[in-house]
């Protein structure tokens, strides 16, 4: 596709040229005379002088491509751009570069003004010289459009029968002597359009998908049986290693003896659920079970086991399915409240503390345990770690005055 700029280009010659069917036209002055004349047709130059009257005038200048400049024209659709050579000296700002196109079923033959005009103004400080202009640049006139009621599918520029290309002063004309030498007139374009050297490579490459599609399909399908055993194979290998995976990954964060969460687990649930970008609402409990090591002293390792375990599963007994619980470790717990306001909270810490401090245990029947909390909440702006700091500050202070009790964050 890239290589199609490098493809040879194809020109079309109007002047210098044998046969020049050229011509002049302008309005008539105040004495008669055309304001358009001749200062040399054979190096085509010529001069408007234009009356100074107070009025804007017509003056330019035309080629014919062909016989005649009605009927039947020239084919430019395949060109891309005119490139030209003219002198210019006089008064305009701008020049009006344009062609008429011939419209089968619309222009009348004995009227070129009914030809389609599609024109490109140019500012004059860059037409002395070599000027290029791209047949983008061209649109239809819209006094054209206007006077003879184009229909919608005429108002684009067309170059497919184009019978005359021509300069002339653009509206509104400034008087005074203009001089214009046109030296070089082309139309330059490719032998091979984009869409045709697109539409080949295509082609070609879809002759090599089939030719070569058709041997791998070949192949595919002797492979796809031997693939699709293996497949099946792996299949099965893989459901049972991720079946295994997943149950030593719950294993890894569940606490053994509370059955809880552990901190591992936690910290994973909190990650997923309630990243600092969120928004969500969320309070927080941290229970501490207070004297625990002297309840290790008095009973041992398993009886402060039993506690822990029977402490756990009264924590999950009171509270909602929607709350998650946690052994953070040692004696302590943690439990999540989801979309819960501080509140809320601090109402169901008080209810977990008072049904602790009524707890029979069935090996330990003499024992009372209570429990310090610690409560908090975050309305989804504040990173979650720092309300667990807050609320952990707020259970040490439970602890410092007296424990048994429920102090909150702030």
């Amino acid at each position: 596709m890239y290589s199609h700029r490098f493809l040879p280009s194809k020109t079309l010659q109007l002047f210098p040229a044998k046969d020049v069917h050229a011509f002049i036209y302008g309005d008539t002055n105040s004495s008669g005379k055309s304001m358009a004349s001749w200062v040399d047709f054979d190096q085509l130059i010529w001069q408007c002088n234009i009356e100074d009257d107070g009025k804007s005038h017509v003056c330019g200048f035309n080629i014919a491509l062909g016989d005649s400049v009605q009927g039947k024209g020239k084919d430019l659709s395949s060109y891309q751009k005119v490139n030209l050579e003219l002198d210019y000296s006089g008064h305009d700002k701008r020049l009006r570069f344009y062609t008429r196109n011939f419209v089968e079923g619309f222009s009348d033959e004995n009227n070129i003004e009914t030809s389609k005009f599609n024109n490109a103004l140019l500012p004059t400080e860059f037409v002395n010289g070599k000027v290029s202009i791209d047949f983008k640049e061209f649109f239809v006139a819209e006094w054209w459009i206007s006077q003879y009621q184009v229909p919608r599918k005429h108002m684009q520029p067309d170059f497919h029968n184009t019978v005359v290309f021509g300069v002339d002063l653009s509206y509104p004309t400034n008087p005074g002597i203009q001089t214009f030498h046109l030296k070089k007139l082309e139309f330059v374009g490719l032998w091979v359009s984009k869409e045709r050297w697109y539409l080949g490579i295509l082609v070609f490459w879809i002759l090599i998908i089939f030719i070569g599609g058709g041997y791998n399909l070949w192949q595919l399908k002797r492979q796809n049986r031997a693939e699709r055993i293996r497949l099946e194979a792996l299949i099965n290998q893989n459901s049972a290693l991720e079946h295994e995976t997943n149950h030593y990954k719950q294993l890894s964060m569940l606490d053994q003896l509370t059955g809880m969460l552990n901190r591992h687990g936690l910290s994973e649930y909190l990650q997923k659920n309630y990243d600092e970008n969120l928004g969500r609402q969320a309070s927080l409990i941290i229970i501490d079970i207070d004297y625990f090591k002297k309840i290790n002293d008095a009973y041992g390792h398993e009886g402060g086991d039993a506690v822990l375990h029977d402490i756990a599963q009264v924590v999950r007994e009171n509270i909602r399915s929607s709350d998650t619980a946690a052994r953070w470790g040692g004696e302590e717990f943690v439990v999540v409240l989801p979309d819960t306001s501080a509140l809320d909270a601090q109402l169901l810490a008080e209810e977990l503390r008072g049904v602790v401090a009524n707890v029979v245990f069935e090996n330990l029947p003499e024992l009372r345990v209570t429990i310090s909390l610690g409560v908090g909440a975050i309305n989804g702006m504040e990173p979650f770690h720092m309300l667990f700091r807050r609320v952990d500050v707020a259970l040490y202070q439970a602890k410092a005055q007296g424990r048994n009790r429920v102090v909150m964050a702030v």
